[in-house]
């Protein structure tokens, strides 16, 4: 059984590192922690500034590889398509040979599948490099935010996540800003050769971590894994082309791979997705489903205001990448004060503000957005979408981290990635799906900027009431069990 955590938890009785001599085994353990925690937001940081560049460079693909704007969306889903079908039998893998071991192998996949990516020349293979890319990616991003969260003590936990986070927002801050002038100097295939060097920090940090984590003796659930993985690729690549004659196949096929993924899981004693955490927790069910929710509903917004700079208002990719900074820079900075704070009071209230904040934003994207917007309009609404979202984020996670029991935060952390990524791949098949059915097949030319315009106002106007679904799904979670502070 894993107990990696609980030798962190209050009142727990020390592990082996806490003891011996002059306190060395303690400094060990204290300097194993902070070197989990630099790579953790290293991976983090240059992980996010490479996936996020890609909406910077999707205009210089498409006219490159002359895309339609339905294969525009595919740039970003593929990666995450990949990411969300592996993430829970990664998470799951983790515990059983160790996070560490797992971390490893995905900073080097990424790099790898970055670089592949910088050599492509056609769309199909590029594809193919995007599914490497978003294997690694996964791997090392829900494993080494577990393998912090189960390093640090519970009452710190929600600072440390904060941190964790807030390089999330840093990457996705820094992302369009080199990704624009790493395309308009260099070309888009530079920006992917970044993405591989950007790798070798945390590789070089990894390797000085000394030992390894606690691991399960049981074996991986193989088959509830395939069934995993077929049914997130197909379900998900059937919802995003609906209207094309394979998809009603491909979703049906999704969801009857589910139904019988859900009945292996059932009657498997070691499943590779423990659904007795949402059975047992009311405050873990309504958190993931927050999260999920959340991440439908505004995770399009960087990628529909990267091509409305770009394509509505005519600006170039590296002011396109400045202007974008806005909104994860409020992230930024904002997360790791909110992680502090849910430290103290109840994350349920702090999410739920966030949401509603996010909702303003939408809102007014929703009412204003038109190539005569007043900029500062549009920048205030990205404003507001970031702040929101670092009030929701750290506090929510931290929420679903500290509902389970120690030696269940790997699964629990597989969980966090599968909403975020699920959420995300949604919220990317529904602009697709949109893109679709109002801009129509071909390239996004100048004559269909009108019909962008329509379909990003539909898309807002979708995700306001979704946001609101996701208020009213952070205050069903009930206030939290042990809060040391108010409200």
């Amino acid at each position: 059984m894993d107990t990696s955590v609980r030798e962190n938890e209050p009142g727990a009785a020390p592990g082996p590192e806490a003891a011996g001599p002059s306190g060395a085994p303690g400094s060990r353990a204290a300097r194993r922690r902070k070197l989990l925690l630099v790579t953790a937001v290293t991976s983090n940081l240059f992980g996010n500034m490479g996936f996020t560049g890609l909406t910077i460079a999707a205009p210089a693909i498409q006219r490159d590889m002359g895309l339609s704007a339905a294969q525009v969306g595919w740039l970003l889903l593929s990666v995450m398509l990949a990411m969300a079908a592996f993430s829970a039998p990664l998470a799951r893998l983790s515990d059983i040979v160790g996070r560490r071991r797992i971390t490893v192998a995905g900073l080097y996949v990424a790099g790898i599948g970055s670089a592949l990516n910088a050599l492509c020349g056609g769309f199909p293979s590029f594809m193919a490099a995007r599914v490497v890319t978003g294997a690694g990616l996964v791997a090392f991003f829900t494993t080494a935010t577990a393998m912090v969260a189960a390093a640090y003590p519970r009452e710190e936990r929600g600072r440390i996540l904060g941190l964790v986070i807030g390089s999330v927002y840093l990457g996705l801050s820094f992302g369009p800003l080199v990704g624009g002038f790493l395309v308009e100097a260099f070309g888009w295939s530079s920006l992917f050769w970044f993405g591989a060097v950007a790798m070798i920090p945390p590789i070089v940090l990894i390797h000085m971590v000394e030992g390894e984590d606690p691991v399960e003796d049981v074996k991986l659930d193989v088959a509830g894994s395939v069934l995993w993985i077929l049914a997130v690729s197909l379900g998900f690549t059937g919802f995003t082309t609906l209207g094309a004659p394979p998809a009603v196949p491909l979703l049906v096929s999704g969801v009857v791979l589910f139904a019988a993924f859900v009945w292996r899981t059932l009657r498997t004693p070691s499943p590779m997705l423990d659904f007795s955490l949402f059975r047992e927790s009311r405050r873990f069910t309504f958190s993931s489903l927050a999260a999920y929710i959340s991440y439908v509903s505004s995770f399009s917004i960087t990628v529909l205001l990267s091509l409305f700079f770009q394509y509505s208002k005519g600006l170039p990719p590296a002011v396109t990448g400045f202007i974008m900074v806005s909104q994860p820079l409020v992230m930024t900075v904002l997360t790791p004060i909110a992680g502090r704070l849910s430290d103290r009071f109840d994350a349920g209230f702090l999410s739920s503000l966030g949401l509603s904040v996010i909702l303003a934003g939408i809102l007014l994207l929703a009412l204003f957005l038109d190539p005569s917007a007043p900029l500062p309009l549009i920048v205030l609404a990205m404003a507001l979408c970031g702040g929101g979202f670092a009030l929701f984020g750290a506090p929510n996670t931290n929420a679903i981290m500290s509902s389970v029991p120690p030696a269940r935060i790997g699964q629990s952390s597989g969980v966090i990635a599968i909403t975020r990524l699920t959420g995300q791949i949604s919220s990317i098949a529904l602009t697709t799906l949109v893109f679709a059915q109002v801009i129509g097949p071909g390239e996004i030319t100048p004559e269909k900027y009108p019909a962008f315009i329509t379909a990003a106002k539909l898309l807002f106007w979708i995700f306001a009431p979704m946001c609101l679904l996701g208020v009213f799904a952070s205050r069903a979670r009930g206030r939290q069990e042990r809060p040391t502070g108010r409200p």
